[in-house]
């Protein structure tokens, strides 16, 4: 059975490849639940599950027979109680490609032994079913690591540092956790130790930690060379501005930073009006160089802010251009051709409040003396306005 389904797989892979990495996992799926509704076939469709698999990760025909063989020695059945775990814990079927592209040998596991009660342990910490394919997919390797020596240390640890496990479940979302390095540990204990002697609040640390859990978890030498030079710039520790530049100063080197200053030169910004900026919303150092020449540009010469307008409030430049920047201005344009609004309304007034706010006190109200406000919110009109 096995030769025969290497030498089909190689065969496939030298005359029919395109077609094969098309439809690869779908094979892979439909033979999955074939196999489910069809115990009697259990080994053949599994082995011909994992041919499938394994020609659309582009693996070689030994590393084919490597799994089949180990497949036949350790569990014929196990790929399709795999599936099902996945699958009864939140996987979609692209999910479930996703993450057995990344690591197949998952389909090698024992679903009951070894996957649910990690599993489980992850359910009963307060990660979803939405959240918990997600956490996977980007760190695969989670669920071949022990439960006991690995992942439950590895929680104890990111919760002794946050509030509630919530947090926790957050910084799993937004991380990658490589359990086997313990110096990754070690390290963010002692970065979130240098934070507490500096005075910073367990909330802004929680914020830290489950927003930026790659810095918390960064090398300590660089850590602490980015929290000296936020002291130095004057950020309050016992503000949440402090964590936020922290986060900028530990990703972003020099020559980035120097960079962005010179996009902003060329609005007229000096370094101090940069800095200023940054004082008040850090995270706009961030935004990478296209956004911010977008932004920019619509607001200095379409919309006629002052780039010190933009220097008083820097968050503006981190809204969404399509969805935030162009449907509101569509809006406003409209109001003060009719005089419904003053002339000089602030953009940051109108860029700033949430979308509730805004088709509440610019669309609704006016809506009945001008029935196309809606229709311009929704960027059907702009182009006639002459606002792109």
């Amino acid at each position: 059975m096995y030769h025969f389904l290497i030498a089909r797989f190689t065969h496939h892979r030298i005359l029919h490849s395109t077609v094969l990495c098309r439809n690869a996992y779908s094979l892979f799926f439909n033979s999955c639940s074939f196999s489910v509704s069809n115990t009697n076939h259990h080994h053949q469709t599994d082995n011909l599950t994992l041919s499938n698999l394994v020609n659309s990760c582009g693996l070689s025909p030994e590393t084919v027979l490597k799994l089949s063989k180990r497949l036949q020695t350790i569990n014929p059945n196990g790929p399709n109680a795999v599936v099902q775990l996945l699958t009864n814990y939140g996987f979609s079927d692209s999910q479930l490609r996703s993450y057995v592209k990344k690591q197949p040998l998952v389909l090698l596991s024992d679903a009951e032994k070894t996957l649910l009660p990690k599993l489980k342990f992850l359910q009963s910490i307060g990660v979803s079913t939405t959240d918990l394919p997600k956490i996977l997919i980007g760190n695969t390797f989670f669920l071949s690591r022990s439960l006991e020596k690995h992942i439950r240390p590895r929680y104890e640890v990111i919760r002794s540092l946050v509030s509630n496990d919530k947090e926790v479940v957050s910084a799993l979302k937004y991380g990658s956790w490589n359990l086997r390095c313990g110096w990754v540990v070690n390290d963010a204990v002692l970065n979130i130790e240098v934070l507490r002697k500096h005075g910073v609040p367990q909330p802004c640390i929680s914020l830290l930690v489950s927003n930026f859990p790659g810095v918390a978890f960064t090398k300590h030498s660089i850590f602490v060379e980015a929290v000296n030079s936020v002291k130095e710039m004057g950020f309050d520790p016992f503000k949440s501005n402090f964590v936020l530049a922290l986060q900028v100063f530990a990703k972003m080197n020099k020559d980035i930073w120097e960079s962005r200053f010179k996009i902003f030169e060329r609005w007229g910004w000096s370094r101090d009006m940069c800095l200023s900026a940054f004082l008040k919303y850090p995270q706009y150092m961030m935004i990478s160089e296209k956004k911010i020449i977008k932004a920019m540009n619509f607001l200095v010469n379409d919309v006629g802010v002052s780039p010190k307008d933009i220097v008083r409030w820097p968050g503006m430049l981190n809204r969404n251009f399509e969805k935030t920047f162009i449907p509101r201005w569509a809006v406003v344009k409209i109001l003060r051709s009719r005089g419904l609004v003053k002339s000089d309304l602030l953009i940051s007034s109108i860029i700033s409040i949430t979308e509730k706010k805004f088709l509440k006190r610019y669309v609704t109200r006016f809506q009945k003396d001008v029935p196309q406000l809606l229709d311009a919110y929704n960027g059907q009109i702009i182009d006639h306005l002459g606002i792109l």
